[in-house]
């Protein structure tokens, strides 16, 4: 299969290129050339009029969108530019193809707001975000759209491989080394699953006879704070945890608003698909795992 991968120059998108491009041809773009870029790679900004250079180059059978502007506060600053480039981008990408390419988007919990707990795939969605209300946009286009498509929310967290860009976790584990004080909202509830576990799952549904039309929620099967999440995660790679401390979202009036319950409820897909989603255990074990290989640690 011919697959096209938006935002490998992120966190999501080049994992996924990595384990995709072992059974497939794989195609990939970013918003900037990179060191670490693959082959078969094309810078594209995803705010282009036209997509026929990047479709022609890549003639694919499958287009996974995972590239974003994801960051909260930039979202907030520049609203048009996320718009476009998170939600108008994918029908563009929906005009510039045939009906019979399929398409994977990857959504968010952002569009749901703090109110909706444990949020359900038919839950109404009710984003108080910038950044959500840009990821809604995505999901409504496809959802206009006649051809094989699948919308999955999730709640990320890993490595990156662009030496450039820094991930949540990755501000963690650096603050802590550096003995820099951490401010971890105590308040807000997510469930996350990595970024390994998760591209196992989008490579399980490629590999079905037929791609679901239907949104999913892949993330982790247990609710933890952020703080939470990130005691135990310094705690299983044996990084002093004494500059973190429990903070709590009420104290950022500054920052882009954020949901406080940022849970999904992943039960119809693991009911549906016969899969078993990660606890939060199993989601600090793969990073450890990762991590530890990244750093040649033994």
């Amino acid at each position: 299969m011919k697959i096209l991968i938006t935002g490998v120059s992120g966190m999501l998108g080049s994992n996924l290129q990595k384990v995709l491009s072992e059974d497939n041809c794989v195609f990939s773009t970013g918003n900037s050339n990179f060191p670490e870029e693959p082959e078969n790679y094309m810078a594209f900004d995803l705010k282009s009029n036209s997509y026929d250079k990047l479709i022609k180059w890549s003639n694919p059978d499958l287009i996974i969108l995972s590239g974003a502007l994801t960051n909260g506060n930039y979202c907030n600053e520049n609203p048009t530019e996320a718009m476009d480039v998170n939600g108008l981008s994918v029908s563009k990408f929906i005009n510039a193809t045939d009906n019979k390419v399929k398409i994977i988007y990857i959504s968010t919990d952002a569009v749901f707001s703090s109110k909706t707990h444990l949020a359900k795939e038919n839950d109404c969605v009710s984003p108080e975000s910038v950044y959500g209300k840009s990821k809604e946009l995505g999901e409504f286009f496809l959802n206009q759209s006649h051809r094989e498509f699948c919308i999955i929310r999730t709640t990320i967290v890993g490595l990156n491989t662009n030496s450039r860009k820094t991930s949540f976790l990755e501000w963690i584990v650096n603050s802590a080394k550096n003995n820099e004080a951490i401010n971890l909202f105590n308040d807000v509830t997510f469930t996350p699953i990595s970024i390994w576990d998760f591209t196992e799952e989008i490579k399980h549904l490629i590999s079905l006879e037929n791609l679901p039309k239907e949104t999913l929620h892949i993330a982790g099967n247990e609710i933890v704070t952020k703080y939470e999440f990130g005691d135990q995660l310094l705690k299983n790679l044996q990084i002093d945890r004494t500059s973190i401390r429990k903070g709590s979202i009420t104290e950022f009036k500054d920052r882009a608003k954020r949901c406080t319950d940022q849970t999904l409820n992943v039960d119809y897909y693991q009911g549906k698909f016969n899969r078993t989603l990660p606890n939060i255990k199993k989601t600090i074990t793969s990073i450890k795992h990762h991590y530890h290989e990244a750093h040649k640690i033994r």
